[in-house]
């Protein structure tokens, strides 16, 4: 009898997790096509193929979606992989730019999720996952300056504390979204600017 239970309880939470996952794909996809105040709960279950009162049950609000897709977001791109290449990388410059590629993905990955979240800002739970984003940034934009002062390789005058505001502020999704939206860059060339940009914010100037 114990196996039995055991056999349902694991099927029933595979279920469950298939039903998660159905939904959150829906509601990314009807985020993408017509935006977030456009979706409807009831669009989104039509779609996972679930009922209404199965997606309120599961996340709550559309708020809710878009907590538990931000969620997934650095996993899906592997942000571990990326850390660990920036931190086995000992020149600064090439730390930088991994560091701008790993950003380029995630956006580029998560365009339409993070597109959702802006529009969700007046929802807590979306708001409280921003925060914890932002806070996680910070912290990681902190610690590459930390050590690229430590090296000598900030530009004279500039100390830490304003470098790690600098790398911050421009590797904001907003300016993502501004570039390859607003002026209709493509993801490289987003890429290139920004780390152009940033190395003459950051770094000395390499003579000739």
């Amino acid at each position: 009898m114990s196996t039995s239970r055991s056999y349902q309880s694991s099927l029933r939470e595979q279920q469950a997790q298939e039903t998660k996952h159905r939904i959150r794909e829906s509601a990314r996809k009807l985020f993408a096509s017509q935006g977030f105040a456009e979706t409807t709960i009831a669009q989104i279950a039509e779609d996972a193929g679930v009922s209404p009162q199965t997606v309120y049950a599961v996340f709550g609000t559309k708020g809710g979606i878009v907590g538990a897709m931000l969620e997934l977001l650095e996993e899906s791109v592997g942000v571990e992989s990326w850390v660990v290449r920036m931190v086995s990388e000992e020149d600064s410059r090439k730390q930088l730019r991994l560091f701008v590629a790993m950003n380029r993905s995630m956006f580029e990955n998560g365009a339409p999720i993070l597109r959702a979240a802006i529009a969700a800002r007046s929802d807590p739970e979306v708001v409280a996952m921003a925060e914890r984003g932002d806070e996680r940034r910070r912290e990681g934009t902190t610690q590459l300056c930390q050590m690229w002062a430590a090296k000598g390789a900030l530009r004279g005058g500039l100390d830490e504390a304003d470098a790690a505001q600098r790398l911050w502020l421009l590797t904001s999704v907003e300016q993502f979204l501004i570039a390859t939206e607003g002026l209709g860059w493509l993801p490289d060339r987003y890429e290139r600017w920004l780390g152009d940009l940033l190395e003459r914010e950051l770094f000395e100037t390499i003579q000739a």
